[in-house]
């Protein structure tokens, strides 16, 4: 009986966390970061005068098939321009490349430029954005500045749209398999590592299996950043991500 009871308190106790403290830490840590799209905002992209924060992505009911919970309405855009490389080896032609699928469809459904900052499930109507000139149009659309991700990569911010060519590549499986036809290829090149086992940057579902999506190095909810970029990035520095999955280039004539 007791055995039962404790049972009991600790599985209250973990549905309580789970259900409770955890979506308040993470609005707790977005609140002061450009993910706050809310009147409240402190970036230029935010609501003429809505007042909820998580509303924008989240919703605790009538929420979108595409992940649990999810309150933002996703791009139906299928043909992006993908990153093509001739050393890649997850896909041998820009043509080959995956569709976006999972968490990078869900950031790409605002990030695109093709879906209203504003425009959510749970409601009819659409939450009215603030037009900023050359960053959100009168549509609440972003056309530009460091979130909008196009084709202009001038002045050392991503730019995406439909255009994902100038970045790393998303949707792509990372297992065993193409650790060991990287790390076998000839000319050499540079190397990846395996497993990958970090608290921060981590594997996401993608293509039936595990590999890397935007949330493996970015973190929607806030910045671990010292320097504030790369933004929403999940380590301190730019290269204590990119060292969790490629080993340092060593000295000599190999090929990125």
């Amino acid at each position: 009986m007791i055995g039962k009871r404790i049972l009991k308190f600790c599985i209250w106790h973990l549905v309580f966390f789970l259900c409770v403290l955890t979506p308040l830490l993470a609005f707790a840590r977005v609140e002061d970061t450009k993910h706050n799209l809310s009147v409240s905002g402190p970036g230029d992209v935010r609501a003429v005068s809505e007042t909820q924060i998580c509303i924008f992505c989240h919703t605790p009911h009538n929420a979108s098939p595409a992940q649990p919970l999810w309150n933002h309405e996703l791009s139906a855009v299928v043909n992006y321009v993908n990153y093509a490389s001739p050393t890649l080896q997850s896909y041998s032609s820009e043509a080959e490349a995956p569709p976006i699928d999972g968490y990078s469809k869900l950031c790409l459904s605002c990030h695109d430029g093709t879906v209203a900052i504003g425009s959510i499930v749970s409601r009819w109507d659409e939450i009215i954005m603030v037009t900023v000139p050359g960053v959100i149009d009168a549509s609440g659309k972003l056309i530009g500045g460091p979130g909008y991700l196009g084709t202009d990569l001038s002045g050392g911010h991503p730019i995406l749209g439909t255009a994902l060519s100038g970045g790393h590549p998303i949707s792509i499986i990372f297992d065993e398999a193409l650790w060991i036809k990287r790390n076998s290829a000839y000319p050499p090149l540079t190397r990846l590592k395996w497993p990958i086992i970090d608290p921060d940057v981590k594997l996401r579902p993608t293509q039936g299996g595990y590999g890397v999506q935007c949330t493996a190095c970015h973190d929607p909810h806030g910045n671990k950043a010292t320097e504030g970029w790369p933004p929403f990035w999940q380590k301190a520095t730019h290269d204590e991500v990119c060292m969790v999955c490629h080993e340092a280039i060593p000295p000599g004539d190999i090929e990125w």
